[in-house]
């Protein structure tokens, strides 16, 4: 009797699991198939942000040099358009210091259906190679807008 019992709780447990992992998929995907309002397209947003400072100069990166690589390497991958943006960043380095640093926002819009992620991974990894960084912030949105 007290293993009917316990395969009858384990099987209610395994198919309340299941029913709620099922009930999260549903809505997680009825999130990405909703349509944008009318007016508006489905785009992908890139948000990538790059610190300028070194850990002793927020400003190792002079704007001279960002308008070089913003020319010769984004421009270069997403000569349609794109949007720059200045902000102040700051995290906490390996020691437990505040750092605080000058920040470049890009964002960019694409067709959700383009194969943007490798110009993407080429323009961080750039960034990181030409200024000694460590890294880039990226942030991938699944958005809609219209122009």
């Amino acid at each position: 009797m007290l293993k009917t019992l316990n395969r009858t709780a384990a099987t209610f447990t395994t198919v309340a699991i299941l029913a709620a992992c099922a009930f999260i998929l549903s809505c997680s995907s009825e999130a990405q198939t909703t349509p944008c309002p009318e007016g508006t397209e489905s785009y992908t947003e890139y948000r990538l942000f790059f610190g300028r400072g070194d850990g002793h100069d927020p400003m190792a990166v002079s704007e001279d040099a960002w308008s070089e690589f913003l020319e010769d390497t984004v421009t270069e991958q997403f000569p349609a358009g794109l949007t720059v943006l200045d902000a102040r960043g700051q995290y906490t380095d390996s020691t437990g210091t505040l750092i605080k640093e000058y920040t470049k926002v890009l964002i960019i819009l694409v067709s959700p259906d383009s194969d943007s992620a490798p110009k993407i991974d080429t323009i961080v990894e750039q960034y990181k190679q030409r200024f000694a960084q460590g890294a880039v912030l990226r942030q991938v949105i699944n958005t809609c807008a219209s122009f």
